[in-house]
């Protein structure tokens, strides 16, 4: 279950969402996962308000092939991996983040470039698409 789209909802909510080590604030923000935030609330992350629908954000899946190259068109084959990213889009764009998990968390090696769909996409080592290139 999501944290509520409501402006009532309590700390208690997010405790049992996040399931953090000790029940205060401070620690839900430490432990929760960026992914499932909600970008219209998620603000500073410094107040509960920050956690609104926290984890109804689902990240979409996507069919990819990692590629070690660091420069030119890397398209080539590779092993498939599924990955994950929180655009709205079936594939990501530029400033999509992509990540390991459907949970949000790990991002592909440290950067690099990965290929879809006749696609190759540039990431930074924080996971975000920085390059968007057909093959």
């Amino acid at each position: 279950m999501a944290v509520p789209d409501t402006t009532t909802f309590t700390l208690q909510n997010v405790v049992t969402e996040i399931n953090p080590t000790t029940d205060d604030l401070a620690d839900c923000f430490a432990d929760a996962v960026a992914a499932s935030f909600d970008s219209a609330y998620s603000g500073s992350k410094d107040r509960l308000s920050n956690f609104r629908n926290y984890g109804a954000v689902s990240l979409a899946s996507f069919s990819t092939q990692t590629n070690p190259t660091t420069s030119g068109k890397p398209c080539g084959n590779s092993t498939p991996t599924t990955r994950y990213h929180n655009g709205a889009s079936f594939l990501p764009v530029v400033n999509d983040v992509v990540w390991n998990t459907s949970a949000g968390t790990g991002v592909p090696s440290t950067g690099g470039y990965m290929l879809a769909n006749n696609t190759y996409y540039m990431l930074n080592s924080s996971g975000v698409v920085t390059l968007v290139g057909s093959c």
